[in-house]
């Protein structure tokens, strides 16, 4: 199983999202001996894991981000030939903390709270949306002239795309499938299972078709 390492500095939006990974699994937290986490502890947590069980067993390790060089070397090897049925899950303010080696091997996870309430939307989002909605029938698409580079400014343009069609949830029923197109495309570039340029052309594709249909 993928190890997934949570990248936030809100511990109640951490136990939420660990009380999910909870409901139907065997749950272990692991303390560090210290006030890091050393490789005496990752020696421990290698025998543990090493016992049988049947059922999917999560291991939490909250603020890996203290732990010493050597004890995240010592984990990097449990991850290079990991045990079945084990989810390990990390938590840290920052990725920069961890070693890169680690990083390459994980999925992270980061967890904003309120972040749509921080959004505002640009005009220049604005009207392309509303050029695909009341132009539906142009042959001319204006998503072309739109490029976005990396993950970070593709996350912020399907924010602001959601932003927008909620506010319209009332009067358009297709605000409602919009929306839900938009966070299923956030979850899969978060998951860097999406190139973000190609993101976002769906994104415009899909509220395209969507009003283009009668």
């Amino acid at each position: 199983m993928i190890p997934i390492l949570i990248i936030s500095k809100d511990s109640k939006l951490v136990k939420k999202y660990l009380d999910n990974l909870k409901a139907d699994n065997f749950f272990f937290e692991i303390l560090p001996s210290t006030k890091e986490f050393s490789i005496e502890d990752i020696k421990s947590l290698i025998k543990d894991t090493k016992i049988f069980n049947p059922k999917i067993r999560v291991y939490f390790l909250n603020n890996f981000n203290l732990s010493s060089i050597p004890a995240q070397n010592s984990f990097l090897k449990l991850l290079e030939d990991p045990p079945s049925k084990i989810q390990f899950v990390l938590s840290a303010n920052d990725r920069n903390s961890l070693l890169p080696t680690i990083i390459s091997r994980v999925k992270i996870v980061k967890l904003q709270a309120d972040i749509l309430q921080k959004v505002v939307v640009d005009n220049f989002v604005k009207s392309t949306i509303e050029e695909l909605i009341n132009k539906p029938s142009a042959t001319k698409i204006p998503f072309l002239q739109y490029k976005t580079a990396d993950a970070s400014s593709a996350n912020d343009i399907l924010n602001q795309i959601i932003i927008y069609f909620q506010k319209k949830l009332s009067l358009d029923k297709k605000s409602a499938r919009v929306i839900k197109k938009m966070l299923t495309l956030i979850k899969l570039l978060s998951s860097n299972n999406l190139n973000p340029q190609l993101t976002i052309d769906e994104a415009l594709i899909f509220i395209w078709k969507t009003y283009r249909m009668k």
